[in-house]
């Protein structure tokens, strides 16, 4: 069996589909990590389609641009034409299994440092 895990943050709300009668939801991670590229480290980020079978999750309220999520679950490969890059490009997808969120996902103001007398 094959199963993945990664920590990312999501590229836009997720969206709820219905196939055949059943609902579920899907949205897109992206993973950037520092690499070497020509001897200086560069982000690079990599994209992976997730599609979550429960819709009815509470979680899923929560699922909005930039929330930070931890995903496990089974990958699926496709191969595509590419007409931004003009080449052959491999889609990786998560067939996710399960979805925790990472961190908050409001902004918090700093705190006042200064006492209170």
């Amino acid at each position: 069996m094959q199963q993945i895990q990664i920590i990312g943050n999501l590229g836009a709300d997720a969206q709820i589909k219905q196939n055949a009668g059943e609902y579920f939801v899907t949205f897109r991670v992206a993973v950037t990590e520092k690499q070497r590229v020509d001897g200086e480290l560069k982000p690079v980020t990599t994209w992976y389609s997730c599609t979550y079978n429960k819709a009815d999750s509470p979680v899923v309220q929560y699922l909005r641009t930039g929330q930070q999520v931890f995903i496990q679950g089974k990958p699926s490969y496709r191969m595509y034409d590419s007409a931004v890059h003009h080449c052959k490009m491999l889609d990786v997808g998560i067939f996710v299994n399960s979805l925790q969120l990472v961190g908050s996902a409001e902004k918090k103001e700093p705190a006042d440092e200064t006492p209170a007398y």
